[in-house]
This record gives C-alpha cells, sequence and structure tokens, in this order.
C-alpha cells in the first residue's frame, strides 16, 4: 500500500481502523444533537416571541390611552364575548358566510380548470382573459359593486368572498394540472378516447391535494375579505362589529375582533388543514419523516 494510502487510514481506540477521525468523532454542539438544539430554538423563538410581545403590550398598554392602546385583559374580555357571548352571533354569522363562499369559489375554480381540460379551446379564454379579470379587480371595487347590485344583506357578502377567493382557487388547481405526471396521463388516454373518463379518474384523484391547499387558503383570505364586504354592506358579522366599533372610537373592540379572527384560523387550522394535510401527504407518499 502506498504511503498516501497507509496515511488515509486511522486506527480509532477500539483497535479498528476508520477513514478519519473526523468522521467518527462526536463534533460538541454538531452530529445528531444538532437537530434536537435547532428544534428546541425553534419552539422558544414560536413561544417566546409571542410572549415577549405579550409582555411588551402590558407594559405600553399601562402607559398610553386606552384609545391607542387597550389593556390586553380588556381585549380578552371582548375576545370571549365575540366568541361564546351575546355577540357570538356575529362571528358565527360571518364564519357561515366565509365557509360558504369558500365551498363556492372552490367549484367555480375547480369547473372552470375542468372545462379547459375537456375543452383545450377554452384554456386561453380562462388562463389569459378570466384569470387576470379576477386579479385585478380590488376587494373594495368588488365589496362596493356588491352592495350596489344586491343591497345589504347575506347575499352580497358572499358574492364579494366568492370573487376575490377565486383566483386563488383557480391558480391552485391550474398549476396543480400542469404538475400532472404527462406519462400517467397519456396511459390513461390510450385506454379511452373520452377525456371526462380520464378527468375524472385519473385528473381529479390526482388535483385532490391542490383543491383541498386552494380551500385552505381561500378560508384565510376569506376572513379578511368578509369584514371588509360586512364593514360596507351588511347589519350582521363582524366587519358590522368593527365599523360600529370605529364609530365609537371603541378600541378594545376593534383589537378583540381580530384576535377572534386570529383565533378561528389558528384553530381550524391545527384542527382541520393540519390533519388533512398530512394525511394527503401520506396517501400520495409525500409525507416528511420527523
Amino acid at each position: 500500500m502506498s504511503e498516501h494510502g497507509m496515511g488515509a487510514m486511522v486506527l480509532d481506540e477500539q483497535g479498528g481502523t476508520g477513514r478519519g477521525a473526523r468522521d467518527h468523532d462526536p463534533v460538541p454542539g454538531g452530529g445528531a444533537a444538532r437537530p434536537g438544539r435547532r428544534r428546541i430554538l425553534a419552539h422558544l423563538l414560536a413561544d417566546g416571541v409571542p410572549l415577549l410581545l405579550l409582555a411588551a403590550w402590558f407594559w405600553y398598554s399601562a402607559n398610553v390611552s386606552a384609545a391607542e392602546l387597550p389593556n390586553p385583559v380588556e381585549v380578552g374580555r371582548e375576545s370571549i364575548d365575540l366568541l361564546i357571548g351575546e355577540g357570538a352571533v356575529h362571528t358565527w354569522t360571518s364564519m357561515g358566510r366565509i365557509v360558504l363562499a369558500v365551498l363556492l369559489a372552490t367549484c367555480i375554480g375547480s369547473l372552470l380548470v375542468f372545462l379547459a381540460g375537456v375543452a383545450p379551446v377554452t384554456e386561453l379564454l380562462i388562463g389569459k382573459r378570466v384569470l387576470p379579470f379576477f386579479n385585478s379587480v380590488p376587494a373594495l371595487g368588488w365589496a362596493i359593486l356588491g352592495v350596489i347590485w344586491f343591497g345589504v344583506g347575506d347575499f352580497s357578502v358572499v358574492f364579494v368572498v366568492t370573487a376575490i377567493t377565486i383566483p386563488f382557487c383557480l391558480v391552485n388547481l391550474w398549476e396543480g394540472k400542469r404538475a400532472l405526471d404527462p406519462g400517467l396521463l397519456e396511459m390513461g388516454r390510450s385506454f379511452t378516447r373520452s377525456r371526462v373518463r380520464v378527468l375524472f379518474s385519473i385528473e381529479l384523484p390526482l388535483l385532490v391535494p391542490y383543491i383541498f391547499a386552494a380551500a385552505r387558503l381561500s378560508f384565510s383570505v376569506g376572513w379578511k375579505v368578509a369584514l371588509i364586504a360586512e364593514f360596507f354592506g351588511s347589519q350582521t358579522g363582524l366587519g358590522l362589529v368593527m365599523n360600529r366599533a370605529r364609530q365609537s372610537f371603541d378600541s378594545p373592540t376593534v383589537f378583540a375582533t381580530i384576535v377572534v379572527v386570529l383565533v378561528i384560523v389558528s384553530v381550524v387550522e391545527r384542527l382541520l388543514f393540519d390533519p388533512l394535510a398530512h394525511w394527503f401527504a401520506k396517501r400520495t407518499g409525500t409525507a416528511v419523516a420527523r
């Protein structure tokens, strides 16, 4: 063996050989310990930063007027009232409108994408005309049009939220359709000439995770849009609560409305969307080992 080859082999403490001490000797703070420390640090940051912000909120609210920054305890009381008290009717009315609008937007976006798949002649119309149109109209514009066209009520709010969230569904499904395996689709077409059968037997099952992702994104965006729509054209809902609070300079209620939306979106994400996302990932073989 050459001198260079002998120099590459070293004896370990047990008398064995290895490629080099640096490949076997544990490095302080490295190796298997490093992911564990990163995980602990990530949890400390994720939990510590919000607690620090809450402490800063307590401190700053004690030194300014309640109209500028209310006390967190008072905001907490108002939030509980909006969740389970007398004001809960506004919260759950908004929730119902958003769920209905998300379902409508998901169905409309899916139908447009599937129409482009079944009738390719419509692909340019949907991708280059319909999608840019929905993307370009601002939320405030839809809110004003909803009140003008449908008056003050549930329908105008559902219309506005649906119109704003359609592009999110359409883009997600459009990109999902482009990401489908061409070989798998070609194999399906070799068994049948029916585009509809290929669509429902192959494409639709593969697009289910994208449909779910579109609904997940639309739900969180829907809350932002719904409050704008209710602010202008509704007799119930959190948007109305916020509008009344603005008129009376009721800062605690404004903060409580924001907190309630944050709580609902976070709880739905944790209890519904996260488990479904994990289930879809396991089913499609894309789950990441932890």
